[in-house]
C-alpha cells in the first residue's frame, strides 16, 4: 500500500527550501569570508576567483626576469590584501608579513626587499603588500621560491587559513630556448645561446615567451640587425672560449 503521507505534493516550505538550496550553496562559496567573525578586523591575501578575476587575483606569482620587458633592475610585486571586518576611517593600521623559510628556496636577502611591517591605509577595504625583487642580483643558475605569510598583530587577527600566505617563484634563466625562439623562422635559423636571447629580449622588449611573427614583419629584421651590431661592438665568449656573434 502506498503511504499517502509521502505521495502528497511536498508542503510549500519544503519545496521552497529545495528551490533555494542551489543558490544558498553558491552563496556559501562566494561569501566564504563572511563565515568568519567580522567583529574583529582580520586580513586575507586576495588570491583566486573568490576575490575576482584570476588576472587581478592570481593564486600564485611566477615570472622569468628576462621577460619583464627591457632592461629592468628592480621588479615590484604588488599583492592585494583584503580586509575582513569594518574599515577604520580615522587611522592607518600596521600589519606584519614574513618569509616562511620552510616553504622557500634559494633566497638570499640581497635579492629582495620586503618590509616586515606594512601599512593598511585608513578607509580602505583592500590595500597592497609591496615586495621588490632585485633582478640584477639574481643568480642565473638558481630557481627561487618564496612564501610570504601574514602575521597576526594587535590590529589584525588571523583570517582564513588558506588566504594567510602566497607563493612566489621566479628565475633569471635562459639555458633552454624559449618557445618564441623556435616558433619564429628567422630566429630558428640562428644558433641559440642564452646571451643572444638575453640581448634580443632587451632590444625587443618582448614579454611573452610565446610571441610569434609571421615572417613578414620588418620589426624582427630590425631587432636582429641591432643584436648583430651589439655583439660586434661587445666581445663576449662562450664556455669553450669562442667569441659569440649573433648571426654566426
Amino acid at each position: 500500500m502506498v503511504n499517502k503521507r509521502f505521495s502528497q505534493p511536498m508542503a510549500w516550505p519544503v519545496r521552497l527550501l529545495f528551490l533555494l538550496l542551489p543558490a544558498l550553496m553558491g552563496a556559501c562559496s562566494e561569501d566564504k569570508l563572511d563565515e568568519y567573525d567580522a567583529s574583529q578586523a582580520a586580513l586575507n591575501i586576495a588570491k583566486g576567483e573568490l576575490f575576482g578575476s584570476k588576472s587581478n587575483y592570481p593564486e600564485a606569482y611566477s615570472f622569468n626576469a628576462y621577460f619583464l620587458g627591457g632592461d629592468v633592475s628592480d621588479y615590484e610585486l604588488r599583492i592585494p590584501v583584503r580586509l575582513q571586518g569594518v574599515a577604520d576611517a580615522t587611522r592607518d593600521r600596521n600589519y606584519r608579513v614574513a618569509v616562511v623559510d620552510s616553504a622557500s628556496a634559494g633566497l638570499d636577502t640581497q635579492v629582495y626587499t620586503l618590509s616586515g611591517e606594512q601599512v593598511f591605509r585608513r578607509g580602505m577595504t583592500q590595500d597592497t603588500l609591496h615586495l621588490t625583487i632585485h633582478i640584477d642580483r639574481l643568480d642565473e643558475e638558481q630557481n627561487y621560491r618564496m612564501r610570504l605569510a601574514l602575521v597576526p598583530t594587535a590590529d589584525f587577527r588571523a583570517g582564513i587559513p588558506e588566504y594567510q600566505y602566497v607563493d612566489i617563484s621566479f628565475t633569471k634563466n635562459l639555458s633552454i630556448a624559449p618557445a618564441f625562439w623556435e616558433k619564429n623562422s628567422k630566429l630558428r635559423r640562428i644558433s641559440y645561446h642564452p646571451r643572444k636571447c638575453a640581448v634580443f629580449l632587451r632590444v625587443s622588449g618582448i614579454t611573452d615567451p610565446e610571441w610569434t611573427d609571421d615572417g613578414s614583419s620588418v620589426v624582427l629584421d630590425y631587432w636582429i640587425a641591432r643584436c648583430t651590431q651589439w655583439f660586434l661592438q661587445h666581445e663576449e665568449y662562450d664556455a669553450a672560449g669562442n667569441r659569440i656573434y649573433f648571426t654566426d
